[in-house]
């Protein structure tokens, strides 16, 4: 998940997931800790921009896949 705003004058970047203050730009692998609401906003003084998106994690694991 990346979260990045362009604007000018440069816009205010602060996004969050479920509720709580969420650090963007930074990689890593995903788990099922991922899931959940994220909503970043983007703010200058010309307006405020905020996108919504729920992530689910699915994870499948078949125990035997190769013959065991």
């Amino acid at each position: 998940l990346r979260c990045s705003a362009r604007g000018n004058p440069r816009p205010h970047l602060e996004c969050t997931k479920d509720g709580e203050p969420f650090p963007t730009g930074v990689s890593r692998p995903v788990t099922r800790a991922h899931a959940g609401t994220y909503r970043c906003r983007a703010t200058n003084p010309l307006g405020t921009a905020v996108q919504t998106v729920t992530v689910w994690v699915h994870c499948e694991w078949r125990r035997g896949s190769r013959g065991s």
